[in-house]
C-alpha cells in the first residue's frame, strides 16, 4: 500500500470533488479525471483504473437521488433500462473487435466521431440544443428503445476498446439521435443506466484486487456531495445551452487525452 503522506489526501479529495462535479453536470463517469490523477499520485495503471471504477457507481447513485429530489421527470427508467441492457453486449463486441481488428485505426475513427460530436454540441454546425430535439425517428417508440440499447452497446464497446465511459456516447446519442429528451434528461438517463453497468465492472475490479482502499475514502468524501450539488445546479440553475457547451468542451478534452495516451 502506498504511503499517502500528510498532503496527498487533500489532493485526492480535490480529485473526487472534480469527478463528482463532472459526473453530476454531464452524466459521464469520473474515470477520465480520477484515473490520470491517481496515476500522477504514483498508483499503477490497473489499480488507478480499478479505484476509479469503485467511485463511479456510488457517485452515479447519488446523482440519481439528487435528480429524484429536484426534477424526477428527467429520469426515464425505460430508456435507462434499454441503455443498461445494451452495455453487456457492447462489452462482448469490444472484446471480439479487440482480438480481430486494428485498434489504431478504430481509435482514430472514434476520435473523429468525438470531434464531430463536440462541434455539434458547441453549436459550430446546427443550433445549440436548448430543448429536446426530435431525433432520427420522432414518435417511434420501438426505434427509441432500440436506438437507446444500441447506444448502451456502443458505450460498452468503447469502454473496452478505448477506456472511456459510456456516458461519452450515451448523452449525445440520446440528445441528437434518439431525441425526445433535453440535455438534463439525457444526463439523468445516462447516470441511471450507469449504476448497474459499473457495479458489474466494480465486482471484477474487486476480485482482481485493483481497488486501492486507502484512496477510496477521500475520493468518495469529495465526489458524493459534489455530484449532488452539481445535479441541483444542472437542474435548477444552469441553462441547457451552457451545459451543451460544457459537454462539447469535455469531449474535446477526451479527444486530446486519447490522442496522447498509449494505443488502446
Amino acid at each position: 500500500m502506498p504511503d499517502l503522506g500528510p498532503r496527498t489526501p487533500r489532493w485526492i479529495l480535490a480529485c473526487g470533488v472534480l469527478a463528482g462535479v463532472i459526473s453530476g453536470l454531464l452524466g459521464v463517469g469520473g474515470g477520465l479525471v480520477v484515473s490520470p490523477m491517481l496515476l500522477l499520485s504514483g498508483l499503477p495503471l490497473r489499480r488507478a483504473t480499478g479505484t476509479a471504477l469503485a467511485v463511479i457507481p456510488v457517485v452515479a447513485l447519488m446523482a440519481v437521488v439528487a435528480d429524484l429530489l429536484t426534477l424526477p421527470g428527467n429520469l426515464r427508467p425505460g430508456l435507462a433500462l434499454a441503455v443498461a441492457a445494451g452495455g453487456p453486449f457492447g462489452v462482448l463486441i469490444g472484446r471480439a473487435i479487440d482480438r480481430r481488428l486494428s485498434l489504431p485505426h478504430l481509435k482514430f475513427l472514434f476520435q473523429l466521431l468525438l470531434l464531430v460530436t463536440a462541434c455539434r454540441a458547441l453549436g459550430l454546425f446546427g443550433v445549440l440544443p436548448e430543448d429536446a430535439l426530435p431525433g432520427l425517428f420522432p414518435g417511434s417508440v420501438p426505434w427509441t428503445y432500440l436506438m437507446s440499447a444500441g447506444l448502451g452497446a456502443l458505450g460498452g464497446t468503447c469502454a473496452i476498446l478505448f477506456g472511456v465511459g459510456g456516458g461519452i456516447v450515451v448523452v449525445p446519442g440520446l440528445l441528437f439521435l434518439v431525441g425526445g429528451v433535453d440535455f438534463r434528461g439525457a444526463t439523468a438517463v445516462s447516470l441511471l443506466a450507469m449504476v448497474p453497468t459499473t457495479l458489474l465492472s466494480l465486482r471484477v475490479a474487486l476480485r482482481a484486487e485493483r481497488v486501492e482502499k486507502a484512496y477510496l475514502k477521500p475520493l468518495l468524501i469529495g465526489a458524493v456531495p459534489a455530484a449532488a450539488v452539481a445535479v441541483v445546479a444542472r437542474n435548477l440553475w444552469l441553462q441547457p445551452t451552457f451545459l451543451s457547451i460544457l459537454f462539447g468542451s469535455f469531449l474535446l478534452f477526451t479527444v486530446v487525452k486519447l490522442r496522447f495516451s498509449r494505443a488502446a
